[in-house]
């Protein structure tokens, strides 16, 4: 049975003018995604959109008409992204809120290490560390604080309780701040604050 190249080359057809498209228009587009969602948003949205556009390069049906089909991904993009996050908001608001530890007292006794390594993190991790473990803020105080939605500070402080850890392995042979008696840099004093 012989292969159909034409719908072979069709494809390779329709992929090479969406990634010319995207390429020609990534500023506009770009501007276009930007003024209807939070800057933190903009990357991904735009990826997504890129990504989706190549594969579903086939459906083009009109080569001239690229620009406009790669706006009408994007608003879709955008409309399914505000959607999730308005969906994931009312879904935290409706359940109670999660048990956050008390609010640091001057007594507390901090773990140099984490305190010292949770600094060297990504700015945006480091303070979502202050704010909610070191502060006592609440997810929704330190989103507030930050200008993110509730949703994006969850998953800010998971990461960055991940990043800590994985730099606390790293640096104390330890994981956790209440291992830190255990650490080697007890003895070598070298996360003093």
């Amino acid at each position: 049975m012989p292969i159909d190249t034409s719908q072979e080359t069709a494809a390779q057809v329709a992929t090479t003018v969406i990634t010319d498209a995207l390429g020609a228009h990534a500023t506009e587009l770009r501007r276009f995604v930007a003024a209807r969602v939070p800057a933190a948003d903009v990357d991904d949205i735009v990826q997504m959109a890129a990504l989706r556009a190549v594969e579903r390069a086939q459906a083009l049906k009109d080569p001239q008409r690229a620009l406009p089909w790669l706006y009408q991904i994007h608003r879709n993009i955008i409309t399914d992204v505000l959607r999730k996050r308005a969906s994931q908001e009312r879904l935290l608001d409706a359940q109670p809120p999660p048990t956050e530890p008390a609010a640091a007292t001057q007594d507390d006794e901090r773990c140099a290490c984490s305190v010292v390594l949770a600094r060297g993190l990504n700015p945006g991790y480091a303070q979502m560390l202050s704010l909610v473990d070191i502060q006592g803020a609440s997810r929704k105080e330190a989103a507030q604080a930050l200008g993110i939605s509730v949703n994006n500070a969850t998953v800010r402080l998971q990461r960055a309780r991940k990043a800590l850890r994985k730099a606390m392995l790293e640096h104390c042979g330890v994981q956790k701040p209440e291992d830190c008696n255990d650490c080697r840099c007890v003895y070598a004093g070298c996360c003093e604050l």
